[in-house]
């Protein structure tokens, strides 16, 4: 028997595998996105965290984390009080590994999860944006004007 090596999908056949409604294809759809590193992907992955199926929020929210889709923090945030472990999971992983200062409060709040992992990941990121250093917007200095050219 002859295996055939299957051709790789581009970005664009990959989006629409997200619409899928068999779960494999969806999750592999991710998983392959993520290889990518497609940006374009952060949209449709923010909108899988929704899905019916926990597998898919929980591979979504692990996606957005792997493609450090900052735009999904509010998102990923929400995600902290989903009902099914391995989505808190995902979703708090990916928090603590952006280390965004907007996931704070939620990363505080799902540090007494009941899931010991879940509140571990947490703590971790707390510990992580503490020790972060402020970063402030360099402002450019003043250079040169034309009128003050060499003499």
């Amino acid at each position: 028997m002859v295996k055939r090596k299957r051709q790789p999908k581009d970005v664009s056949t990959l989006l629409a595998d997200l619409a899928s409604s068999a779960t494999f294809v969806r999750r592999s759809a991710i998983i392959e996105l993520v290889e990518k590193s497609a940006p374009e992907a952060h949209g449709p992955l923010r909108a899988l965290l929704h899905d019916r199926e926990a597998s898919i929020r929980a591979c979504s929210a692990w996606a957005l984390g792997e493609l450090k889709a900052e735009e999904a923090v509010p998102t990923l945030v929400l995600s902290l009080k989903d009902m099914d472990v391995d989505v808190r999971r995902a979703a708090v992983q990916s928090l603590a590994r952006m280390a965004k200062i907007e996931s704070f409060e939620a990363l505080k709040s799902a540090s007494v999860d009941s899931d010991r992992w879940v509140a571990e990941w947490a703590r971790r990121g707390m510990a992580r944006l503490q020790k972060a250093p402020l970063r402030r917007r360099r402002t450019p200095r003043p250079g040169p004007t034309l009128s003050e050219g060499p003499a």
